[in-house]
């Protein structure tokens, strides 16, 4: 791990006076990613120079891990809580009608998967309007794994300036914490969006475990054309979880 530290240290110094940010904005969670992140940032620009922000929707229970990542990493925080934000861009779209060609009016009908990505969209909108505001970059907090099958919300979490951990799987974000000495609970501590109430793996139906050996598979196979076993009937699966995902990671742009 110390080579890849190395690596994502010197890249953030770079990126940060190239672009003459002054600082970085990161939404802190209380889980592995942004922990980790938030670390990086503080080794490579200085804690004096992060903004961690806690964003609960209502009440959050797990908030006090949130506050254990700013302390411990003695970096200054605000908290801003989307509740309601929330509770007022729902009951706008529900208020409001669809008028059709025919005259007539429809309501327009909130998904309960579409229902869940707006609190992502809105964490975001917050950090950009801080970082805007303080001459600062928005750190982004997805890690391979999570973006090699979509998990994450586009124009929300899956936005941001800069994004130390996104070539790094689930397993070497742990790892890479334990080298950082962070806090053994928080690198530890069970994935879960906060969204559904559900584990990421209860709601993947597979474990990062699983899912990180087929993305170094994969990188196998990109780099030699070949792979040591034939992919099982579970890594299919996620595969087609993988060419399902492109649209959040690819926008297309048409040239004339």
């Amino acid at each position: 791990m110390k080579e890849k530290y190395n690596q994502i240290i010197q890249f953030l110094r770079t990126y940060f006076e190239k672009t003459n940010g002054k600082g970085a904005v990161i939404g802190i969670s209380g889980g592995k990613d942004s922990t980790v992140v938030a670390k990086l940032l503080v080794d490579s620009i200085g804690k004096e120079n992060i903004l961690g922000v806690l964003m609960p929707n209502g009440k959050q229970a797990d908030i006090e891990d949130s506050y254990t990542v700013c302390d411990f990493l003695d970096i200054n925080y605000t908290v801003v809580n989307i509740e309601n934000a929330f509770d007022e861009l729902i009951h706008q779209i529900d208020v409001s009608k669809i008028t059709t060609v025919e005259g007539n009016e429809e309501n327009i009908p909130v998904t309960k998967k579409a229902l869940t990505n707006v609190s992502p969209r809105i964490r975001m909108t917050i950090l950009y309007t801080i970082a805007q505001s303080v001459g600062y970059r928005v750190a982004g907090t997805s890690n391979a794994s999570e973006l090699f099958i979509g998990w994450g919300t586009k124009w929300g979490d899956l936005a941001s300036d800069i994004n130390p951990i996104s070539q790094l799987t689930c397993s070497e974000v742990i790892s890479l914490g334990d080298y950082m000495g962070l806090p053994y609970n928080l690198i530890h501590k069970t994935p879960a969006d906060g969204l559904t109430g559900k584990s990421d793996e209860e709601n993947f139906g597979f474990t990062y475990k699983e899912l990180d050996t087929l993305i170094v598979k994969q990188r196998n196979l990109t780099c030699t054309g070949r792979i040591q076993c034939a992919f099982t009937e579970q890594e299919l699966k996620i595969l087609k979880l993988h060419e399902a995902a492109y649209h959040k990671d690819h926008v297309i742009k048409i040239h004339y």
